[in-house]
């Protein structure tokens, strides 16, 4: 087991946890978001898709805190205020990242190989 799967699975245990968690979920969601970016730039590739895949579902079904905020800015309240969606953005951006830290880490992988 190298460093790579090491994060993935930690990223695995905190995304299901947070899936689960009433309160602090989101935030718990968005650590576990963050090891499986690292997994994937460590070079691992089925855990991060795994916790990915899993923090989509945990995000859009199990989380009542971008429930309220969607609805809080559909019924104007962003627009009067002017603040943006923080936690629909901060959530797609961590959705983003390890996705991201696959494409990275499969470069640098490949250069590696190259030399």
């Amino acid at each position: 087991m190298n460093a790579g799967s090491g994060f993935g699975v930690a990223a695995l245990v905190l995304v299901i946890l947070g899936a689960i968690m009433p309160l602090v979920g989101l935030f718990i969601c968005w650590i576990a978001l963050g090891l499986a970016a690292i997994s994937a730039f460590a070079g691992s590739k089925g855990w991060p898709v795994a916790v990915v895949a899993i923090g989509a579902v945990a995000f859009w079904f199990l989380t009542p805190s971008l429930w309220v905020e969607a609805l809080a800015h559909g019924t104007g309240y962003g627009e009067a205020t002017g603040t943006a969606p923080l936690l629909r953005i901060v959530s797609l951006a961590m959705l983003g990242a390890p996705i991201v830290g696959l494409l990275l880490g499969g470069a640098v992988s490949t250069r590696r190989e190259k030399q």
